[in-house]
């Protein structure tokens, strides 16, 4: 399966081997989208010359507000200031929750404009909300808003996850209908429960689908191997 996107991290929120899950598709030579900005995404991206390039504009789509999926974002926006970069939006379906943790980080209005999905424009995102939050001692979860997205360009189509335990019914269909083609979908084989089990999965993807499957926010321990023999693609 061709790689669509091309990843920043791999690496699930604990991970000391990996890069926060991250990931980045050139609209093209001057336009990008960046999905999530985590803690340790930030180094990664200077590393890697990113955005060497003269950028005209930057989305950077968020899925939930978890560090290792925002922490970085402070530092990435005062970057492309720096940079001259025109156009930096942020991507999610509540405005005020990217204002809020920028303001915190005083961050200027000025530096940035928050768009819900619907209001982007040159490509097709929508977002669909996903179960997701932080496991308490009592086993259920502490919900917060989260979103995974259908993106669709002129050549490629997929469907990008947030953290979750859960696929809904309209994005399954939608893939098995082929109306997604490839889905980039979080897991884990250590059983946490925020998280989507892989035998969950296997159980909801056919065997001859998994190939348009391919599983990201991985542990550092996750069984690679077993990814593979069940018929599903991974990023690492």
């Amino acid at each position: 399966m061709r790689q669509i996107l091309n990843f920043i991290g791999t690496g699930g929120a604990f991970s000391s081997k990996y890069i926060n899950n991250s990931a980045v598709y050139f609209i093209d030579f001057d336009k990008l989208i960046l999905f999530d900005c985590g803690e340790t995404v930030f180094h990664e991206i200077l590393q890697r010359g990113i955005l060497d390039g003269k950028l005209s504009r930057v989305d950077i789509v968020i899925t939930h507000f978890h560090s290792d999926h925002v922490g970085s974002l402070g530092s990435l926006i005062f970057y492309l200031r720096y940079k001259k970069v025109k156009e930096v939006n942020v991507i999610f379906p509540i405005k005020r929750l990217p204002y809020d943790l920028l303001n915190i980080y005083g961050i200027s209005e000025r530096l940035f404009k928050v768009k819900k999905p619907s209001e982007v424009q040159g490509y097709y995102i929508k977002e669909y909300e996903q179960l997701h939050g932080d496991v308490l001692e009592n086993g259920k979860i502490d919900l917060m808003p989260s979103y995974g997205y259908h993106v669709v360009f002129e050549n490629d189509n997929f469907f990008y996850s947030g953290d979750t335990s859960v696929i809904s019914d309209i994005i399954l269909e939608k893939f098995k209908n082929k109306e997604i083609k490839v889905m980039y979908y979080e897991v884990s084989t250590d059983g946490y429960p925020a998280h989507m089990s892989l035998d969950k999965l296997a159980s909801l993807i056919d065997i001859k689908d998994r190939r348009r499957v391919i599983l990201m926010h991985l542990g550092d321990g996750e069984d690679i191997d077993l990814i593979k023999k069940l018929g599903f693609e991974s990023v690492r």
